[in-house]
């Protein structure tokens, strides 16, 4: 996956899609269409892409976050939420729970890959999106137990590490 593909997934998870995107970031659709296809006519710049990426955290919509992972991922770092939605409680067995969902998710768009020996583009970009849907859970679960060891000391270890 790409940052352009992780950040077009944002977009497209975006309530009202690219055409709402565009619209607040001052584009037409179709110019959004293109920078975020990758054409070698329209260049999507450093600025628009976080702009984007901002307003597809906003709503908090499934892989609004891949595009920070992504950009953290290729500068051989880590993308980590500092806090969850305040209207999520962290409980990591929950969060568990939905790695296992999506840790089979992951092993069966590899073994339906591998049925003929090869990975096609398009079973290699279904096992890429079952791969970050999975880092989503983990990164969720990581906050989770932080959360929960962070609420177990006093007020005065909570900073701590």
């Amino acid at each position: 996956m790409s940052t352009l593909d992780a950040l077009r997934r944002g977009v497209d998870n975006y309530p009202g899609g690219r055409e709402v995107v565009a619209v607040r970031i001052g584009k037409t659709g179709e110019v959004l269409r293109k920078e975020l296809s990758g054409a070698a006519s329209h260049k999507l710049g450093a600025v628009d892409a976080l702009t984007i990426a901002r307003i597809a955290c906003e709503e908090g919509r499934p892989h609004c976050y891949d595009y920070a992972a992504m950009v953290a991922q290729e500068c051989g770092g880590r993308f980590e939420l500092v806090t969850d939605a305040p209207s999520e409680t962290p409980s990591p067995v929950a969060k568990v729970s939905k790695l296992v969902v999506e840790t089979s998710h992951v092993t069966s768009a590899v073994i339906d890959a591998m049925q003929d020996g090869v990975i096609s583009d398009n079973e290699l970009r279904v096992i890429e999106k079952e791969v970050a849907e999975a880092q989503e859970v983990l990164r969720k679960l990581l906050q989770a137990a932080r959360a929960v060891n962070a609420a177990g000391k006093p007020a005065g270890e909570r900073g701590e590490s």
